[in-house]
């Protein structure tokens, strides 16, 4: 995996008639790995993540340090557009941190 790579997601904003709430629709740049996997956060489905890491043999500590989507963190970037699961799924640094902390 390609280290601290940043991944830009084109993101288009879509109003929608009835609903106050924006939505987005977003949209790989490339066919790479770290783009694929910021596109299959948008599905909020943490199985599709686990799917493609397993296939990819890649750890979600490296996921979650390396990858960016739309110049962000990858799990911030799944705080910031509500996709609640993934965002969960996905943690953060400190847990990785207390993690190892306690196994010490």
């Amino acid at each position: 995996m390609k280290t601290l790579m940043s991944v830009m997601l084109g993101v288009f904003a879509v109003s929608a008639m009835s609903a106050q709430a924006e939505q987005y629709k977003f949209v790989g740049t490339d066919e790479s790995f770290e783009t694929k996997l910021c596109v299959a956060v948008t599905s909020d489905q943490v199985v599709t993540l686990q799917t493609m890491l397993q296939a990819k043999g890649e750890r979600l500590s490296v996921v979650r340090n390396a990858v960016r989507c739309n110049e962000m963190p990858i799990a911030e970037f799944a705080e910031q557009y509500g996709f609640t699961r993934v965002a969960q799924y996905l943690g953060s640094e400190k847990k990785d941190a207390i993690i190892a902390a306690l196994a010490e």
